[in-house]
């Protein structure tokens, strides 16, 4: 149990019982309606805005993006040359962990419970065994009006290893 003076839970009384809220349980839905925005609407927000990130500009590429690496926290986005989201990645895998739990998507949940919660994938794809890049797991492509939603599992497990949510315009 986390302590009620953690700053991400929340406490209600209710019938003379203490309820503790997670306050970290977001919805595929509000990240979405992150993309296309501002990075300054997404820093100000809680819980982000108290996160700690490394920014990086990659300046060498042909269209200039900017990097948000919240490493402790398993959250990164990345903005075009107008300071605008682009994607936003939260990890599941063994070394970067979410710190907070996307209501209806445990980070445990299977294929089929992905699938079962997000509707058919537009697209899917197989796991590979990339002689550079090493082993990446099943992957799931879910098309929304304005965002795509991909999501990769594991390569030794049927859970999630990676969500991203990207602009439908970025996407490849």
């Amino acid at each position: 149990m986390v302590p009620l003076g953690d700053s991400r839970v929340k406490e209600f009384r209710n019938c003379g019982k203490v309820i503790h809220e997670n306050l970290m349980n977001f919805t595929i839905e509000k990240f979405s309606n992150y993309l296309g925005k501002e990075d300054s609407s997404l820093l100000g927000d809680a819980p982000f805005r108290s996160w700690t990130f490394k920014k990086s500009v990659e300046t060498d590429l042909e269209k200039p993006r900017i990097d948000y690496i919240f490493a402790q926290d398993g959250f990164d986005f990345v903005c075009d040359e107008a300071d605008k989201v682009t994607c936003i990645f939260l990890y599941f895998d063994r070394s970067r962990s979410f710190r907070g739990s996307i209501q209806g998507l445990p980070s445990i949940s299977s294929r089929q419970e992905v699938i079962a919660h997000l509707g058919s994938p537009s697209e899917s794809g197989g796991g590979i065994n990339d002689p550079i890049l090493g082993e990446y797991g099943a992957w799931d492509r879910f098309a929304r009006p304005g965002c795509v939603i991909h999501v990769e599992y594991r390569h030794d497990a049927d859970v999630i290893n990676k969500i991203t949510l990207m602009r439908a315009d970025v996407a490849p």
